[in-house]
């Protein structure tokens, strides 16, 4: 059976995926969604979620300029904020890594079908130069959101059965 707690810390980590990096940029992604999307709602979300996937760690890794000032930017921190509310509402090491694999996959989901609905290009996404790019967003947010799951599920303490 499935706890109260672990389907809570999904909701909020799904709906805070939605917008969480939009408000570590200063709502910067509005301005660019205002100027590009119009007032096409599936557009809309297709840019708040394409937000979340932005930053290529492998990207990162292997450039010849090595910042660690860098990895600090408002994708990889959002995604270890979000898994770190959901881990700790999810309370347990073990709850928060499977809410903050569940809510990475769920995420990952709907930026796909929110991007087929919308008439976008998956396979520009997924060959050639853009390869790279598009699996360096993804295995960084999982990265983050697995980071801030598991700390969040070792900081809010074991999880009790009553």
């Amino acid at each position: 059976m499935i706890d109260k707690r672990f389907l809570i810390g999904l909701v909020i980590g799904i709906f805070l995926s939605f917008f969480m990096v939009s408000l570590l940029t200063m709502w910067s992604i509005f301005q660019f969604i205002e100027n590009y999307a119009g007032n096409n709602i599936i557009k809309s979300l297709v840019f708040l979620m394409d937000a979340n996937f932005e930053f290529n760690i492998i990207g990162f890794f292997t450039s010849e300029t090595f910042d660690l000032f860098e990895l600090l930017n408002p994708q990889f921190l959002s995604w270890i904020f979000i898994g770190y509310i959901s881990g700790t509402i999810s309370k347990g090491i073990k709850r928060g890594f499977f809410a903050s694999t569940l809510i990475i996959v769920i995420v990952t989901l709907i930026w796909i079908m929110l991007n087929i609905i919308s008439g976008e290009d998956l396979m520009a996404m997924f060959q050639g130069r853009q390869l790279i790019a598009t699996l360096g967003g993804i295995i960084s947010s999982v990265l983050g959101c697995l980071i801030g799951g598991v700390v969040g599920g070792v900081v809010s303490g074991p999880h009790e059965e009553f």
